[in-house]
């Protein structure tokens, strides 16, 4: 159970939810944003000495019982819940060791172009990508860059992409909500390194780490300020069912 920022994410989210919205009365009274302690535990149905242990992070176990009830509280999304869950160790355990790059991949991901795409690791790695990908980001192909970068690293080490991207700071800002709601799906001890380092590196990613929002998978449209022009595109990030934890992510022009 990770304690601490189980208690970092309740804190959040109750700081965040809409007392008016809830059914709680609003007045000049409320000191502090969002919901009270005492008024999550009267909906969550458990003690209000019970949510300071949880937020302060002095719990070593929680009980999915509890967990639905504080989930219900907050009003969290599909997303958040399965986040809270994680960090609660309340939840199956998923093998992602067995998965390695094979020519099963290399053929998926090639026999999509001219569709640019390529397929993330489970460690955030771009393990393989298309021509159609490469021409779209010529970064991929200086020798600087690697065989297999770090997609999270790559976005934020490159200053280029800054403004090649057209969206760049609201696109980290989804990545590290949906990195966030990966590493605790698929916690490993490198996941743990790779976000504190980028954490220490990179101001942008430790401002939209430290808001322990979580967000899933699912399309949205991106502008490239490619040399050749501006290219939109709606972007797609799949999971692998063979490949627990891998991501093919997929550019379909607009």
């Amino acid at each position: 159970m990770r304690a601490a920022e189980l208690g970092d994410f309740l804190r959040t989210r109750r700081e965040r939810a809409d007392p008016a919205a809830i059914g709680f009365p609003v007045g000049t009274n409320r000191r502090t944003p969002g919901l009270r302690r005492e008024e999550v535990a009267v909906l969550a149905g458990v003690g209000a000495s019970w949510v300071t242990r949880l937020e302060q992070g002095n719990a070593n176990r929680v009980s999915a019982e509890v967990l639905h009830g504080l989930a219900s509280a907050l009003r969290l999304s599909a997303t958040e819940r399965a986040h809270l869950f994680s960090l609660a160790d309340v939840h199956l355990a998923t093998d992602t060791g067995s998965s390695t790059l094979n020519e099963t991949h290399r053929r998926l991901v090639d026999g999509l172009n001219p569709n640019p795409a390529y397929l993330l690791d489970h460690h955030w790695n771009l393990a393989v990508w298309n021509q159609s990908e490469q021409d779209l980001f010529p970064i991929l192909a200086e020798p600087s860059v690697g065989s297999h970068p770090n997609l999270l690293r790559l976005f934020l080490a490159e200053a280029s992409l800054r403004t090649y991207i057209d969206d760049w700071p609201l696109e980290i800002e989804r990545l590290t909500r949906q990195f966030r709601s990966h590493a605790s799906k698929y916690p490993s001890e490198t996941l743990e390194n790779l976000a504190a380092e980028l954490r220490n590196d990179y101001p942008e990613f430790a401002e939209a780490w430290n808001r322990h929002d979580v967000a899933p998978l699912k399309p949205h449209v991106r502008q490239i300020n490619h040399p050749e022009g501006p290219r939109r595109f709606e972007q797609h990030r799949l999971g692998l069912p063979d490949s627990p934890g891998w991501q093919l992510v997929l550019f379909l022009p607009r």
